[in-house]
């Protein structure tokens, strides 16, 4: 019998307290290799905090992590490298260019050899050439949302990709474009996302957690989208 492959993320027992307040109670929770995974909840449910801790931004007050198969120690730089994490908070620097700022994040990825060529390809290969040019406080939203994405996924798809809110703020047509980015992505990809969309996450999502004052309530498939609904209508 072939032993099942661990998961990509573990999390045990996981809590996380500001100040009076318990963020996180007791977290257990498997993700594996190729999964796509929506995390919902109201606000304040501890959404947020837990992408965080997942991407190691954030450090729980208890419990453990693992990922890739090792339990997260000081070394986490050598964790980080397989992650792409999109946050609310833009990582780009206003003053710079789309360009400017492709290169700068790409060149602090030590592994990219010519960071000026996949900034082109990327340029040419998503239709960036008419604003790519521009500085990045000029943007719309959405041209800054769309740049923020393909930042977090190049120069290729990472292992674990975590994504907050990642449709806020994205028209039809480039929500359209993030859906197919995280369908199309490979078998050996997985996707964390926090989202309000409900009909997103169902549609998108092989795993849905719902979470509830820093509990996870319930682990819904998508065929169970009208029970989950409920929680929120």
């Amino acid at each position: 019998m072939n032993t099942p492959p661990r998961p990509v993320v573990r999390l045990t027992n996981i809590s996380k307290t500001y100040g009076f307040v318990q963020a996180l109670k007791n977290i257990n929770l498997d993700i594996n290799q190729g999964e796509i995974v929506g995390l919902v909840g109201n606000n304040g449910a501890g959404k947020s905090t837990l992408l965080k801790i997942i991407a190691l931004l954030v450090k729980p007050a208890e419990g453990i992590i693992e990922l890739f198969n090792r339990q997260v120690d000081d070394e986490i730089h050598s964790f980080k490298k397989n992650l792409g994490i999109l946050l609310n908070s833009p990582f780009f620097y206003e003053d710079l260019t789309g360009r400017e700022n492709f290169h700068f994040f790409l060149r602090m990825k030590k592994q990219v050899k010519h960071p000026q060529k996949v900034v082109q390809d990327i340029i040419d290969q998503y239709g960036l050439k008419l604003f790519i040019d521009r500085p990045y406080y000029e943007l719309s939203t959405g041209m800054m949302k769309k740049l923020e994405i393909l930042r977090t996924i190049s120069p290729d798809f990472p292992l674990l990709l975590l994504l907050d809110e990642p449709f806020s703020g994205l028209d039809t047509e480039n929500k359209k474009f993030l859906s197919n980015l995280i369908t199309n992505k490979g078998s050996k990809n997985t996707v964390i996302l926090c989202s309000h969309d409900f009909n997103i996450v169902n549609n998108l999502c092989s795993k849905i957690v719902l979470l509830e004052r820093g509990k996870i309530k319930k682990i819904f498939m998508p065929t169970e989208y009208n029970h989950l609904l409920a929680h929120f209508t």
